[in-house]
């Protein structure tokens, strides 16, 4: 059995073998049509997939293919999923640079689908294990950590309204992003654990001058991985 690493914000500009050694690289023909390419990390016995494209930013969030990307997970093999987000930040005391590990999510999303369709009788939590795994990644890696907090999904790809952030952040949520759903129930419905690190890259829509920079670039990639490998590691 094996891990799957799904790459999110900056994942487009990492080269692989710069920071740990690469083996065969898969595309995976599904029910949902083929999945993104998934790269063989001997090192950590895990496959990586960079969700928004290879080389460049090829797709939004709202567009990725998650249905196939999980089918194909489950047939690499996955026991288990992490990932990584770049997401905004509503919760104070958050800031630009910072990672958040979750432990719940807010559905936002209207319009994507789901299938197999969620079921009531399947719960959704972000597995412990994976979380703590993330979290002792971070300290290791001397990188600021929220070890809680609610993500929103929202369903883009156009950005929030201030008016939306502050009903999230009413509403309990701690930082916005547009990628996780439907992701996290379709690992769900198949039984591969799952859990995500949040880095921050800019403040939410409604608080930007609480801190006006916005980081999307190669660095967030790296740090990501970084992350990703240490917690495989453990």
């Amino acid at each position: 059995m094996s891990s799957v690493i799904f790459g999110g914000t900056a994942a487009y500009h990492l080269r692989l073998d710069e920071h740990t050694p690469v083996g065969e690289r898969r595309i995976v023909t599904t029910p949902y049509g083929d999945s993104a390419p998934f790269v063989w990390l001997p090192a950590v016995e895990a496959w990586f997939s960079s969700r928004h494209g290879e080389g460049q930013l090829q797709r939004s969030a709202a567009f990725v293919n998650h249905r196939a990307n999980i089918w194909a997970a489950r047939e690499l093999g996955a026991a288990s999923i992490l990932s990584w987000n770049g997401v905004g930040a509503i919760a104070p005391g958050l800031a630009v640079g910072q990672a958040i590990v979750p432990d719940d999510v807010l559905d936002m999303t209207r319009a994507r689908v789901h299938s197999p369709p969620p079921s009531q009788d399947i719960p959704f939590t972000f597995d412990p294990d994976l979380r703590a795994r993330l979290v002792e990644a971070c300290a290791a890696l001397n990188i600021p950590c929220a070890t809680h907090g609610t993500y929103v999904c929202t369903e883009g790809p156009r950005l929030e309204t201030a008016a939306e952030i502050a009903m999230y952040g009413w509403g309990g949520a701690a930082v916005v992003g547009m990628t996780l759903v439907p992701e996290v129930w379709l690992a769900a419905e198949m039984g591969i654990p799952y859990a995500s690190l949040c880095i921050i890259t800019n403040m939410a829509t409604g608080r930007w001058h609480l801190d006006p920079r916005r980081d999307f670039g190669p660095g967030v990639g790296v740090k990501g991985l970084q992350v990703m490998l240490a917690a495989l590691r453990v």
